[in-house]
């Protein structure tokens, strides 16, 4: 279907308002769109150009042009405009990152902040062992609203309260009335959806970095070669400084305390890892409320699975010290001594152990109290210790404050 220009000459739509794209460089191409829609709308031109009488033009092209007119303005002023996820993430930051803090150290001669934290309840302040070890004063920033309304830095001395070294976990107390964040659940996280790093990296600080759940139930080995289960596995950017901040889900609630970063340099690679709230609050409930960590233990120290590969352990982990008096030492477990071979533990209740990592895993959900079946190879003693004996021993588990 075709209109004929000439009774449209005289309506209110024959009369495009090209001169608004005007008088700035930037709306060139507006004007010149918008003038060819008035070619053939209105079959003229301010410069006396003039369609031949007979000529009429479609729906589709005024519709066409049209739509490149108002298609322009809209990215003009789009470029302005932010998009609902964009919103979320913003008042997302807004609302959690007075609840992220600066830990540092009030005798360190170099840069200030190491590492971050967050305010777990109004006097707590959580955040990892790892970090906090290497503080020997730790000062506490956090920002504050002024009565105008702007922000403002406070920093405060902090106390430890406790470490958990097997989880990575420590707590702080400070004098001050701090907003807590909101715990969540890492049970519901799923791989693919949004997640949150807050922290300092670097000293720049109250940073966040957006990614997705990569991975969740990884295992991680820390430094005493304990394994930490149901770690969750991000590509948001944990970078130094952001050690000891929170993971978030996309209500702003923490499901992870970030603990550790894969890399071969030392800096983000991609792949980022943080502890689960529920381990933390374990961990954390206990460290309030006792000031330490009670775990179940045999009172043996191991050798590293590489010493034991030298030494020719094929199967087992080899007991490389017992402690005096040790529940280890009442059931009769011998370590390495006059050049001998200790014990090699192979088994713990009908779990096979083959590294340090195994041997830990083995006691897990133990308690004080419990007895468990430790299975071993005894080497023979004499000249000739390759000749091993298997035993079977019982072993009352201890306590040990972590």
């Amino acid at each position: 279907m075709t209109l004929p220009l000439r009774s449209l000459r005289s309506s209110r739509l024959g009369r495009p308002q090209c001169g608004r794209y005007l008088g700035s460089a930037k709306n060139v191409a507006l004007a010149g769109a918008c003038a060819m829609v008035m070619v053939l709308w209105t079959g003229s031109l301010a410069a006396g150009f003039m369609l031949p009488s007979a000529h009429t033009a479609s729906r589709r092209d005024v519709a066409l042009l049209s739509g490149l007119v108002f298609g322009l303005e809209s990215q003009q002023n789009g470029a302005r405009a932010l998009m609902p996820d964009e919103i979320a993430t913003i008042n997302l930051f807004k609302r959690t990152s007075p609840s992220l803090l600066m830990i540092s150290d009030r005798d360190s001669r170099g840069p200030g902040v190491v590492g971050a934290g967050f305010a777990w309840d109004q006097n707590h302040v959580v955040t990892t062992a790892n970090m906090i070890k290497g503080i020997r004063r730790p000062s506490v920033t956090l920002v504050e609203k002024d009565s105008k309304g702007g922000e403002q830095a406070k920093i405060v001395n902090g106390a430890l309260v406790g470490l958990d070294p097997m989880s990575d976990v420590a707590v702080l107390w400070v004098d001050a009335a701090m907003k807590p964040l909101r715990r969540g659940s890492s049970q519901n996280l799923l791989v693919g959806q949004d997640i949150y790093a807050l922290g300092n990296p670097f000293g720049f600080e109250h940073s966040l970095s957006k990614g997705v759940v990569s991975g969740l139930s990884r295992t991680f080995v820390n430094q005493g070669g304990r394994p930490i289960e149901g770690i969750i596995q991000t590509d948001a950017a944990i970078n130094p400084g952001n050690n000891g901040g929170p993971l978030l889900d996309g209500s702003g609630a923490v499901v992870g305390l970030n603990n550790a970063i894969l890399s071969t340099t030392g800096t983000f690679g991609g792949v980022g890892l943080a502890m689960p709230i529920e381990a933390v609050e374990r961990s954390v409930t206990s460290l309030i409320t006792q000031g330490y960590i009670r775990g179940a233990s045999m009172g043996v120290e191991l050798a590293n699975d590489a010493l034991s590969q030298q030494l020719g352990v094929q199967d087992g982990v080899l007991v490389k010290s017992v402690a005096s008096g040790s529940p280890a030492e009442v059931a009769g477990l011998r370590p390495m001594h006059g050049g001998f071979l200790g014990d090699i533990i192979y088994d713990i209740d009908t779990m096979p152990v083959n590294s340090v990592q195994s041997f830990f895993k083995a006691l897990e959900g133990k308690i004080p109290g419990d007895k468990v079946t430790v299975s071993i190879h005894r080497a023979a003693e004499g000249e000739n210790n390759d000749n091993f004996a298997t035993e079977h021993l019982k072993v009352q588990l201890g306590a040990r404050i972590m």
